[in-house]
This record gives structure tokens, sequence and C-alpha cells, in this order.
């Protein structure tokens, strides 16, 4: 957990440390990142980004949580919504990591970090799970007990996101956020088969 000490210098010594990591990252991935490195490139010293951090990990979590909750709430609108509604909200979500680019890009790259992957992949679900209570209420668990009914779909839905968030940030941003999320709705609508432009032969054909 961080320890957050008030005021600019407070806000100006996270800014520097933060920075700090985002480069390390991109240059030798988060695997060799140490504290002492962080801290070296922001020019302080270990005992002021302990004051701040108790380690990487922690400062990687208020990154996280920080970025998260900047996510526009209309990402999960309430009841059914309209296929052009969709894509608005989708549009929101991109144009909210292309303003983050670099963090996103450094954090779910190749050379990022799997925590902050596996933490917004559950992120994504969570947000998947709440629209879908808004439309159908409680999700109730399958038949014969596993995992609740619609919970795989939950899961892929995340999985399409940040496969969409990684190419896009790993291809320089080539489409516009508009463009991103006109083809995650084309294929979150019509599938990967219909959203190719493959003939389906119907189920026993």
């Amino acid at each position: 957990m961080s320890h957050r000490d008030g005021g600019l210098q407070g806000a100006r010594t996270r800014r520097l440390i933060r920075d700090a990591l985002i480069e390390l990252v991109e240059e030798r991935g988060f695997g060799d990142v140490t504290v002492g490195s962080v801290a070296k490139r922001a020019l302080i010293n270990r005992a002021t980004f302990y004051r701040y951090y108790q380690d990487k990990y922690a400062l990687v979590e208020e990154i996280f949580q920080e970025v998260i909750s900047e996510l526009p709430a209309e990402l999960s609108p309430a009841g059914r919504i309209s296929v052009q509604d969709r894509i608005v909200g989708w549009e929101l979500l991109f144009d909210h990591v292309d303003r983050h680019h670099r963090l996103y890009a450094a954090l779910l790259g190749r050379r990022g970090d799997p925590w902050f992957a596996a933490r917004l992949r559950e992120r994504c679900v969570d947000l998947a799970r709440d629209r879908l209570r808004n439309v159908h209420g409680d999700i109730a668990p399958q038949a014969g007990g596993g995992m609740p009914a619609g919970e795989l779909e939950l899961v892929f839905a995340a999985n399409l996101t940040l496969g969409a968030i990684t190419w896009w940030l790993e291809h320089d941003r080539p489409l516009s956020a508009r463009q991103m999320a006109e083809a995650v709705v084309r294929f979150a609508t019509r599938g990967y088969f219909g959203a190719l432009g493959l003939d389906v032969l119907p189920p026993g054909a």
C-alpha cells in the first residue's frame, strides 16, 4: 500500500516514480525493474520511494486503481442498448486507452507485468457481469453446480477486449478509437465467422 504525502511535492514525486517505472519497463521489461533502478531514474533515493510504495507491485497497484477509476461510467449502462450506443461505449474505452497509451503499452506489452494484465482482465469481466445483471438480473449457477451461467462468455469477452487493446497498442494505434470500437462491436455482434464474412452451416446440416 502506498503512503500519500499531501501537496504538490508529493504529487510530483509520485509522477517521477511512475514515469521512471514506465521508461524502465519499456527498456528492460518489468521483471528486471528494481526499486533501486526506479529510484535512480527518478532522481530520488530508495528511502523516498519507500515513503510512497512498499515495492514495485504496490506502485503498479496504484497505477491500476487510478487508471481504472477513470474508465467512463457509460461503459456499463443499465438496460438494453442499441448497436450505435455500444459503439459509443467502446469508443470511450479506446479514447481512455489512447490517453494513457504509453502506460498501457508498457504494462500490457511483451515486457510488461502479467499481474497488470490479469487485473485488467478481471475488471473487464466485472464490467461485463454488471452489464449482464442490468439486463437479466443476478446470474444463476448452472444446473449441477459449476460456474454461473454466462461466466465463460464473460471471460471470452474480456479476452476480446484485452486482445484488441494490446493489438492496437503494439501496432502504434493505426486505427482511430471509433474504428476500433466499430470493429469490436462488429465482431461481438456477428461472431468470428460472421465478422470475417464466412458462411456458417446451420446445426445438423
